[in-house]
């Protein structure tokens, strides 16, 4: 699973985006918009896969960056509940790791 920043400047007042938003939700495990033309998500997909599959929602004129966020490795000034999604989200796709005694330990029987 990656935790993703989405980034997007959709300049063209006169075209629906809908079809851009569908594939960014239904692209996402979770997602949520913290500040305004972006997004954090979590998804089965890595950056490049993702910004394909909104890449085909958007005109030249617009913008989209996405980039992968490593869990727990973000700082900044949101409201609470930002932090506790965004801590939320980090723990279950953080890479489980062995325990460093563990390689101390003789093997069990």
């Amino acid at each position: 699973m990656n935790l993703l920043l989405v980034i997007f400047a959709l300049r063209n007042k006169y075209r629906d985006y809908d079809p851009f938003f569908v594939e960014l939700r239904g692209n996402s495990v979770n997602w949520w918009n913290f500040i305004a033309n972006s997004a954090v998500v979590s998804s089965y997909l890595d950056a490049d896969t993702f910004a394909k599959k909104l890449n085909q929602h958007i005109e030249t004129t617009d913008s989209l960056l996405v980039a992968k966020i490593e869990p727990h490795q973000f700082q900044g000034w949101l409201p609470r509940e930002a932090w506790d999604w965004l801590n939320s989200v980090s723990e279950s796709i953080k890479p489980t790791l062995p325990s460093p005694l563990s390689f101390l330990l003789p093997p069990s029987k």
